[in-house]
């Protein structure tokens, strides 16, 4: 009985000794959190601390009350997306948000994204604009197609393009191509949310073109190519040159589409991967519309294209979910720069993933040399789902595979291969080294970078 008694006044002692909010609150000591939070917000945090102090029979402490209110407000204004230093070796890496922006791309979109914009304003009329003839001209000048429009990435450029011109009716595509990206997303349900009805031809490793001659019907809208992205068929295999389906389509009557995905602006055989049609090489050849993404090989912000004849796209204009699917003026203003430095034969200098693969071998040495670690040469992936079984050559530093945890501490990433932590100098970029330098220092000065680890 004594003992609960006296647990019972430790408890009320303890109470006791939690000042008044209106004191704690005009304490200097939270005067730096009310600045940056607010009175209000600051109030709460600090009501929920004390309830804990209440619930646990713990003293006030000034101290603790400002750390654990400033832990509070953190993390409840606070995103948890935060940059990354890539060292993975895959410069269009999915998961750390596909291509950089540059700088020098981001400073000549700058002044349209931070302040108002003619994005529906037409300046010549002084009347309402249209957003999606932003990029005709600039599309038009280095696509070679009639007409152009920009959807928030490439998935919903396909879907407004079936929606608009295939509506319940038949899309042909191959059983080879009926691909599934990442986040379980499929083709096949892309077609038929457009409201099409996908008739599938040939096998998952051979389809020919009288495969898609004999499917074509009345009930046909239009025969699809996919590009395969994250995978390749070897061994027993047989597709129709994209020449065999346009003079099926052709002869048929009907549109030849194709979801090109990775946005193939340039040939890359330059940078040591196998030659490819670009989307001016395809339009040209006489696809009838092209699809792409604008963040993976055009090395742009997120965004879908949808690129030629002007009659289809005036009928993806006209859509219903042209609103639902269309890009604000912060994609507009990225994308534009980003094509513009193609068109003005730049890319290499101001587009971020083409700066990377144009590095040479002993420049990306060099920079290793800078971190004083055990250099290899390594092989890296372009990713993005554009040139999946391909690689070119790199160089990187091997580190032991404990130092992953503190590397990722510091927001480095990197990856582990034969039980070793690896840093890619390709997609490191030179700002990130005093970052990657200051964190091996500390490694070092730990040992988890000495000689016996």
């Amino acid at each position: 009985m004594t003992r609960m008694r006296k647990t019972g006044q430790t408890a009320a002692d303890s109470a006791r000794r939690i000042p008044s909010m209106e004191r704690i609150l005009s304490s200097a000591a939270f005067a730096p959190l009310i600045e940056e939070f607010s009175r209000p917000a600051v109030k709460d945090a600090v009501t929920s601390h004390l309830d804990d102090l209440r619930r646990t029979q713990t003293p006030y402490d000034e101290h603790n009350a400002v750390s654990a209110a400033k832990k509070t407000l953190s993390s409840s204004t606070s995103s948890s997306l935060q940059p990354v230093i890539n060292a993975t070796g895959i410069l269009i890496h999915t998961n750390l948000g596909r291509s950089p922006i540059s700088d020098e791309i981001w400073t000549a979109a700058r002044e349209v994204v931070t302040g108002y914009s003619n994005l529906e304003f037409d300046l010549d009329d002084g009347e309402r604009g249209a957003r999606d003839e932003h990029l005709t001209a600039l599309c038009q000048s280095l696509f070679g197609c009639e007409a152009a429009i920009l959807t928030n990435n490439n998935a919903a450029g396909t879907l407004l393009l079936l929606a608009s011109i295939a509506a319940k009716r038949e899309v042909i595509v191959s059983r080879g191509e009926l691909v599934e990206i990442g986040g379980a997303f499929r083709v096949p349900d892309v077609i038929q949310q457009g409201g099409a009805k996908l008739r599938e031809v040939g096998t998952t490793n051979r389809t020919r073109a009288r495969d898609y001659a004999s499917a074509i019907t009345k009930k046909t809208a239009a025969i699809l190519r996919v590009h395969r992205s994250n995978f390749d068929i070897v061994g027993f295999t047989e597709t129709p040159e994209i020449a065999e389906l346009i003079d099926v389509a052709r002869e048929k009557k009907i549109p030849m589409l194709y979801d090109e995905g990775s946005g193939r602006v340039v040939d890359l055989a330059r940078y040591g991967f196998a030659t490819a049609p670009t989307l001016r090489e395809l339009i040209a050849d006489g696809v009838d519309v092209v699809t792409c993404s604008t963040d993976k090989l055009i090395g742009a912000t997120q965004g879908g294209l949808i690129l030629g004849k002007a009659d289809i796209i005036a009928k993806c204009r006209k859509h219903p979910l042209m609103r639902a699917l269309r890009a604000g003026k912060e994609s507009y203003a990225v994308i534009a720069e980003t094509l513009r430095a193609f068109a003005t034969g730049k890319h290499e200098e101001r587009i971020a993933i083409y700066k990377m693969l144009a590095t040479p071998l002993e420049t990306l040495r060099d920079r290793a040399k800078e971190l004083s670690a055990n250099i290899i040469e390594t092989r890296c992936a372009l990713g993005g789902g554009t040139t999946p079984t391909e690689t070119i050559p790199s160089i990187g530093i091997e580190l032991p595979a404990t130092a992953q945890p503190k590397f990722l501490k510091q927001r480095i990433v990197g990856r582990i291969q034969d039980n070793k932590f690896i840093l890619d100098m390709r997609t490191l970029r030179p700002e990130d080294l005093p970052k990657v330098k200051a964190t091996m220092h500390s490694l070092t000065q730990s040992s988890v970078l000495s000689p016996q680890s």
